[in-house]
């Protein structure tokens, strides 16, 4: 039998501006607004997001002086990876007799924390933001730990559901496909903010503008701009077409071989980094169209960011979850990889507004359809309140 009013520790690998924490972050916000629960936040690291989630409700960070001075710490020590960074004490409060009624693990990463976790008898929700690379970046263990305790699984996306399916054995109906959201529909931009957003971006005026987005990562397929730009003006040479990519740079040496490469293409003065930015939505009528160029990406929330604008979105076929959102006329799917037909593809969109707006319209509104909070939050609480009885 459940309490009155239940108690959910939900738990995030970090804090950062990524989609998960992001997404979470949102769905805590519906929730408190939106249910009776009561809930506790476990970071197990510290992030630029940390004063926004303990502004929707009690938080604490894994640190140093947790595993050193409480009893549930000294239990996940032997767990966790080293260097964890010193926060907070108080851990031990959270994990009472009693104290919760489920666990919501917001990645599929959480396995050593869950092994400890799970003791207090309670049921386990993952929701799984990640296909194969990163499942097996994090381990065979993490992820016998993770199949070992959850009790039901939320799939980003078919793709992310019939990857742990196939490749892991999970069974079909202890996952629910729960497509990633963004808060609410923003306002289609006007022509000064366009205008406001290529001269930040420090674009030619009359350009037509391919946008990319997310932290360096070789997995994102930052290093596939400059083929890409090649293809685009081969396609086009008439064509003044920029690029433009809004995120975190990497390391100096993933910057360098960018930049060589961008340079010896002879396409450098094409190209626009913004670096990691607080509001991305203020650089996003900048673009003409959004190439997702990563080769693998569960269901990717700039993507939904960006369509939510009016603006179409070009991918590649068996990179994830993207294409589910795509096919619907909201713009073009590529082979894996080709480059070439990615740039043909937006070259065709560049050169017939007709069309560009067209999918645009469609992906905006499929976006208002399907991924918003609106809409996804009743079916993640639905799954929770489910979860709960068990």
């Amino acid at each position: 039998m459940t309490k009155a009013v239940a108690k959910i520790l939900f738990l995030s690998h970090d804090a950062g501006r990524t989609g998960a924490p992001i997404g979470l972050l949102a769905f805590l916000r519906w929730l408190r607004a939106n249910s009776d629960f009561q809930f506790g936040i476990l970071l197990r690291s510290h992030g630029p997001l940390e004063a926004s989630f303990r502004e929707v409700g009690s938080t604490v960070t894994l640190g140093a002086s947790v595993l050193r001075r409480t009893r549930l710490g000294r239990r996940l020590r032997r767990w966790l990876p080293r260097g964890i960074r010193e926060e907070t004490a108080k851990i031990r409060k959270m994990f009472s007799a009693g104290g919760y009624d489920l666990i919501y693990a917001n990645t599929l990463t959480n396995g050593a924390i869950l092994e400890s976790l799970t003791s207090f008898g309670v049921p386990v929700i993952t929701h799984v933001h990640e296909l194969e690379y990163w499942i097996t970046r994090s381990g065979p263990e993490n992820l016998r730990q993770v199949l070992a305790h959850t009790t039901a699984f939320i799939a980003v996306s078919q793709a992310v559901r019939e990857n742990l399916i196939r490749n892991h054995g999970v069974p079909a109906e202890k996952i629910t496909v729960i497509y990633e959201h963004i808060r609410e529909l923003p306002p289609i931009p006007t022509p000064a903010e366009k205008t406001a957003a290529r001269q930040a971006l420090g674009l030619p005026e009359g350009a037509f503008v391919v946008g990319g987005c997310g932290a360096e990562h070789w997995r994102k397929g930052r290093d596939l701009i400059p083929q890409l730009l090649l293809a685009l003006h081969r396609h086009r040479p008439d064509r003044q077409i920029h690029f433009v990519w809004i995120g975190r740079p990497g390391t100096d040496d993933e910057e360098y071989a960018l930049h060589h490469d961008l340079r010896v293409a002879g396409v450098e003065s094409s190209f626009h980094p913004s670096g990691e930015v607080a509001d991305p939505f203020k650089l996003f009528p900048a673009m003409d169209v959004f190439a997702l160029l990563s080769r693998e990406d569960p269901f990717p929330l700039a993507c939904l960011e960006v369509a939510a604008t009016g603006t179409p979105v070009v991918c590649f076929a068996d990179a994830g979850g993207m294409p589910e959102f795509v096919r619907d006329g909201c713009g073009f799917v590529a082979p894996y990889l080709d480059v070439d037909k990615m740039a043909a593809d937006i070259v065709r969109l560049a050169s017939d507004p007709e069309l560009s707006r067209a999918c645009g319209s469609r992906a905006r509104a499929k976006v208002e359809r399907e991924n918003l909070l609106a809409t996804t939050g009743p079916q993640l609480r639905a799954v929770i309140e489910k979860s709960v009885r068990l």
